[in-house]
C-alpha cells in the first residue's frame, strides 16, 4: 500500500456549482492538503442544462487540471464530509496500480468483485463521485468520457453519467478500487432529479473510516436526525449485503471466498453512530 492521502497527493480539488464549502475547505487545509476550488465555468448553453450534467462539468474542469499536472489529486464534490485524520489514512490502492486506477474514497452502493494482495482494498464498482483520488494519465482518459457524454448527451439532460464511468474505465484497462471503510461521506440532501428520475433515497456511508470532521448538511444541525441518517445507512448496508448486492455469490466463490466474506462482513462491524465531531 501506498503512503498516507496527504503525502501521496497535496492537491484537492472541490467541485462546486455555488455551496458554500468554507468549512470543507478549512479542515482539507489543517489536514495538509492544498485545496482548489472549482466552480464552472459554463458555456452558456451549459448553464440551462441539468444539475448532474453541471456537475458533470465541473468534475471534467477538475480533470484537465490533474491531467497538466504532474502527480495524483484528490477531487471532492461539495457535500464531502471527510473523517477526521483524513489526511493521514492509506491511499484505498495497490501501490503498483496507482497511476492505472480509479481509487474512491468513498464508494456509493459498492460492489466488490475481489481483493488484491492487501486486505484495506477491493476492486469492484461504485455509484457516485463524492471523492476519488486519479493520476494524470486517468484524468486524461477521464476527459475522453466527458468529449462521449457531450456528443451522446448534447442537450445536457438528466443522466446518471456517474454510475456509468467506473463500467467505460474498466472496459479501458482502468480498475476501480473501494475502501475497506469509508473516508468520509455524502453529507447532502439526494438530487431531485433522481427522485424524479425514480432514483430518489439518498446515499450516505454505510461504514465509517472513523469519526466525522464535521456535522453533514443533512443534519440540519440536529443530532437526532444524524443519528437516525447514520443508523439507516448501516442498515442499507446489511440489507445490500443480504441481498447479494455488495457481494454477489458469483463474486465469493471465484477468488477467495474466506477473504471476500470477512471483508464484505467485517467492515460493517463497528457502530453506526461516529459522535465526535468538531
Amino acid at each position: 500500500m501506498s503512503a498516507a492521502l496527504n503525502q501521496f497527493s497535496k492537491n484537492v480539488f472541490i467541485v462546486a456549482h455555488r455551496e458554500d464549502v468554507s468549512v470543507l475547505s478549512k479542515v482539507l487545509i489543517s489536514e495538509g492538503f492544498l485545496v482548489q476550488i472549482v466552480r464552472g465555468p459554463y458555456s452558456e448553453q451549459e448553464q440551462s442544462c441539468s444539475a448532474i450534467y453541471r456537475c458533470l462539468v465541473n468534475h471534467a474542469n477538475a480533470w484537465r487540471m490533474v491531467a497538466m499536472s504532474d502527480a495524483p489529486s484528490i477531487i471532492v464534490e461539495a457535500d464531502f464530509v471527510p473523517v477526521l485524520g483524513f489526511g493521514g489514512l492509506t491511499l484505498p490502492i495497490p501501490a503498483d496500480r496507482i497511476h492505472t486506477s480509479l481509487a474512491y474514497l468513498y464508494a456509493c452502493g459498492p460492489q466488490f468483485w475481489d481483493m488484491p494482495s492487501s486486505p484495506k482494498c477491493a476492486r469492484g464498482h461504485a455509484g457516485g463521485t463524492v471523492a476519488y483520488v486519479i493520476a494524470p494519465a486517468v484524468a486524461m482518459m477521464m476527459l475522453k468520457f466527458f468529449e462521449e457524454q457531450c456528443i451522446v448527451n448534447p442537450s445536457g439532460v438528466y443522466a446518471p453519467w456517474d454510475a456509468g464511468l467506473g463500467y467505460w474505465l474498466k472496459a479501458r484497462g482502468v480498475e476501480s478500487y473501494l475502501p475497506y471503510r469509508q473516508f468520509g461521506e455524502h453529507g447532502g440532501i439526494a438530487n431531485p432529479e433522481h427522485s424524479k428520475s425514480g432514483l430518489g433515497r439518498s446515499h450516505q456511508a454505510d461504514a465509517l473510516k472513523g469519526p466525522l470532521a464535521f456535522m453533514p448538511f443533512y443534519a440540519r444541525g440536529s443530532k437526532a436526525t444524524f443519528l437516525r441518517v447514520r443508523l439507516r445507512a448501516r442498515i442499507w448496508g446489511w440489507a445490500r449485503l443480504l441481498a447479494g448486492r455488495s457481494l454477489s455469490w458469483h463474486d465469493l466463490v471465484r477468488t477467495k471466498p474466506l477473504r471476500m466474506f470477512g471483508f464484505a462482513v467485517g467492515r460493517l462491524l463497528i457502530a453506526p453512530h461516529i459522535h465526535r465531531m468538531r
